[in-house]
């Protein structure tokens, strides 16, 4: 690259070597000493090209305990009602959705835990129990299970929904219009398995999304989403007269 700083030629290609995955994320950069090595540059050219990667985002400084590539995060937003595949398809990011089960239930433990299936549901309910492994370009995000109505989803296709949207496909057969949704988040230990499917490690902890939508006075879908830790952001924005305050949640 001619007529660049020396620093920035280096910032260029660790940022290239992170970007291709030779220096994957939440691992660290070789130390400093190793640059200086590798580029054939003073410390403080080394250290001036780390200030730039850390302040571009693509690494993190860890005070004694070296330089980490920085994970890329996903954000979608909590101020309106929304769908997975809808925000990030806004952002331009590619969607994938692998289907890990289905299955037509009378209920299960998760279901029965819920008082408020009894008082928001007619009697003896069935439901069709849809779980989806999520990802958004190379990285698993979540994993999905969808309770539906089945009195009022009649049957469903799930071979459909390989790489639709739920609520698209729900709107186009069934005119579904959902009147009011709420939602919680609270911290979760995943289980063995819902580690391997994140390919997460041990210690990553993750939220556990679960969101409760109406149609009128009955709830007719019910998701309860393992989402991963390192890769997930919420972001909610709170009204207080006439003044915005946003409010970043990391999760």
């Amino acid at each position: 690259m001619e007529n660049l700083p020396l620093y920035r030629e280096i910032y260029y290609d660790l940022r290239n070597k992170i970007k291709d995955g030779t220096y994957s994320e939440n691992n660290s950069l070789p130390a400093e000493r190793v640059l200086c090595k590798m580029y054939r540059v003073s410390r403080s050219t080394i250290r001036r090209t780390l200030d730039e990667l850390q302040k571009e985002g693509y690494i993190v400084k860890a005070q004694g305990n070296g330089n980490f590539i920085k994970p890329k995060i996903f954000e979608q937003k909590l101020t309106k009602f929304h769908s997975f595949a809808g925000s990030l398809n806004e952002q331009h990011i590619l969607i994938r959705n692998q289907i890990l089960s289905y299955e037509l239930i009378d209920t299960d433990r998760y279901l029965a835990s819920l008082d408020i299936i009894n008082q928001c549901t007619p009697p003896a309910s069935r439901w069709h129990k849809l779980t989806r492994l999520r990802s958004a370009e190379t990285y698993p995000l979540m994993i999905e299970t969808s309770y539906l109505l089945q009195s009022r989803f009649l049957s469903l296709k799930p071979d459909v929904l390989g790489d639709g949207s739920l609520y698209s496909y729900l709107e186009t057969y069934y005119d579904m219009e959902i009147t009011d949704a709420y939602e919680t988040l609270s911290p979760l230990l995943p289980t063995a398995k819902e580690r391997l499917l994140l390919q997460i490690p041990t210690h990553m902890p993750c939220m556990l999304c679960e969101r409760f939508c109406y149609e009128q006075e009955y709830i007719i879908i019910v998701h309860r989403t393992v989402v991963r830790g390192d890769k997930f952001k919420f972001k909610a924005a709170y009204y207080t007269k006439d003044i915005i305050t946003k409010t970043d949640q990391d999760i």
